[in-house]
């Protein structure tokens, strides 16, 4: 799983070596290995963020808050789903409530946010408060927090990844 990942990093700094560099400005979104780390929240945006979603499942027990009731767990192991405690929500006010509480019991040590298919506009309704209360809780308890989104909403992420756009013909040549 490491070496396609990593395969998959070399192809892309060869063809786009611009999109790859490294750069200064701790804002802007580079592509990096993916790896979580305990007492972090991050910020997960692009088109296929949801392939980091689903290897993230696969990798390690997780909750998995879903914001908009709409993953599909088809091509996960079933090892995988049994350690999978899955949160169905219906607003992004509800995921934020289920993050606070699975990061308030402390059983936890990876849970993972998905709005990216809630609309931008009531993401940004969401009060600045609530990621600072969710980044206090993971730094307090020692959990490593993914929010999958469709753009930068999280102020005070740690650290922010692009999932970089992949198409079938770029990965087959």
């Amino acid at each position: 799983m490491k070496t396609a990942l990593f395969e998959l990093q070399n192809l892309l700094r060869d063809r786009f070596p611009e999109a790859m560099a490294a750069s200064s400005d701790s804002r802007r979104l580079q592509i990096v290995q993916p790896t979580l780390q305990q007492g972090k929240l991050v910020e997960i945006t692009g088109p296929d963020s949801g392939l980091l979603l689903h290897r993230f499942i696969a990798a390690q027990p997780c909750a998995l808050i879903d914001a908009a009731d709409a993953f599909e767990p088809g091509g996960l192991e079933a090892s995988a789903l049994r350690h999978l405690l899955w949160v169905r929500c219906q607003k992004a006010s509800e995921a934020m409530r289920a993050a606070d509480l699975l990061l308030r019991d402390g059983n936890l040590r990876v849970v993972l946010i998905d709005l990216r298919l809630r609309p931008v506009r009531e993401l940004f309704a969401l009060p600045s408060s609530v990621w600072h209360r969710l980044r206090l809780l993971a730094e307090r308890g020692g959990a490593a927090v993914a929010v999958f989104s469709p753009c930068q909403v999280v102020a005070c992420a740690a650290g922010r990844w692009a999932a970089p756009q992949t198409s079938p013909l770029t990965l087959a040549a």
